[in-house]
């Protein structure tokens, strides 16, 4: 059964709809998924029970709905960092500019940390945060094949899936552990990614050389 949410044509039923986004996330935030009911979701939201769930029949659905307007937003920020980028002196650039928004998400809102970290017990969360790995993905192989045309899409692909699902893990870790240990972390994860840019580099510059001399 899809979970998707019909988005409401009427003005005053967005502007509810709205309402309710916004106070689920703000509970969630501050008590986590599991803590958070949709009755008390209705009653700060200023809602009848009844009219949530004419809008998300389920708990799932507006946790859904949440996550996906998160996905979509960080996604098209990403996006607009990353689309420019023509040279690998570019790519280099932007992408520790795309690490450091993504990290800065996390940090300004708890409760995207909050509802990634419960998301794996929901089934439809889990097929929802997969689906926007691959986009994710996708999306830093184009960049990369850009800038570095010798590689093939497969030469790319399991590290840019492995880094994109990843990062999520590592960015929530940070704020459960000491600070400083937080920052050492997440400066080890930049690292990693320039490193792993400069060996795709290496590895599209000797490609070059052997497609001269043959």
């Amino acid at each position: 059964m899809s979970l998707s949410l019909k988005i409401p044509v009427q003005t005053r039923s967005r502007e509810r709809v709205n309402q309710i986004l916004k106070t689920a996330r703000e509970l969630i935030g501050e008590k986590g998924i599991d803590a958070v009911s949709m009755r008390e979701i209705a009653q700060t939201a200023g809602i009848q029970i009844g009219s949530l769930y004419q809008y998300f029949p389920g708990k799932n659905n507006l946790l859904l709905t949440i996550m996906t307007e998160y996905y979509d937003s960080i996604y098209e920020e990403t996006k607009r960092i990353l689309d420019p980028v023509r040279t690998f002196e570019e790519l280099e650039i932007a992408s520790e500019k795309a690490f450091k928004q993504f990290v800065s998400i996390f940090q300004k809102d708890p409760a995207l940390a909050n509802l990634w970290a419960g998301a794996r017990a929901i089934p439809d969360l889990v097929s929802e945060d997969n689906r926007d790995t691959y986009r994710n993905a996708e999306l830093m192989i184009r960049t990369m094949i850009r800038c570095l045309p010798n590689l093939k899409e497969s030469e790319l692909r399991p590290f840019a899936l492995y880094y994109s699902h990843t990062l999520g893990m590592i960015v929530r870790f940070v704020r459960e552990i000491d600070s400083e240990h937080g920052k050492a972390v997440l400066k080890e994860t930049l690292d990693i990614l320039k490193l792993k840019l400069r060996e795709f580099d290496t590895l599209a510059k000797k490609k070059n050389k052997l497609k001269k001399r043959s």
